[in-house]
């Protein structure tokens, strides 16, 4: 009826954005909770060793980050997957349509940006909770 109406790939886009917010936030929230948890737990671990424990758990964090990203992903463009199930063409043809070559570049650059978000939230959760704890002598509490 309205066939200019609705952008489908810059809906798709925006869904897989959102979704890629979703995770940012939730990575990067529980990274400064690990720390501000592991310096409650041990108030005199310096920021080197805060960082260094939070980030042992960080890894896990990036492995689980990286699972979401494939199942919000292939969720979202599971119906131009399905699309190209109708089209008798060999994979490597496929992936190097515009298109999906496209779609493959964002997805990787989006990955990345997520796993660097895991050390650069860490590292200032570390520099955050150490000068919080700290007084103006620095002394810890």
């Amino acid at each position: 009826m309205y066939p200019d109406l609705f952008n489908m790939r810059g809906l798709l886009m925006a869904g897989i954005i959102i979704g890629v917010l979703g995770v940012l936030d939730d990575v990067t929230v529980s990274q400064a909770a690990i720390v501000a948890q592991l310096r409650k737990a041990n108030p005199n671990l310096s920021s080197a060793e805060l960082y260094k424990r939070a980030m042992q758990v960080g890894h896990d964090h990036i492995s689980s980050v990286v699972n979401t990203l494939i199942l919000v992903y292939t969720g979202a463009s599971l119906p131009l997957l399905l699309l190209f199930n109708d089209a008798a063409r060999p994979f490597a043809e496929i992936v190097n349509y515009e298109p999906i070559a496209e779609e493959i570049i964002r997805t990787l650059v989006g990955s990345i940006g997520l796993i660097l978000a895991v050390p650069i939230s860490t590292l200032l959760a570390s520099w955050f909770v150490d000068a919080e704890s700290s007084d103006h002598s620095g002394h810890r509490h």
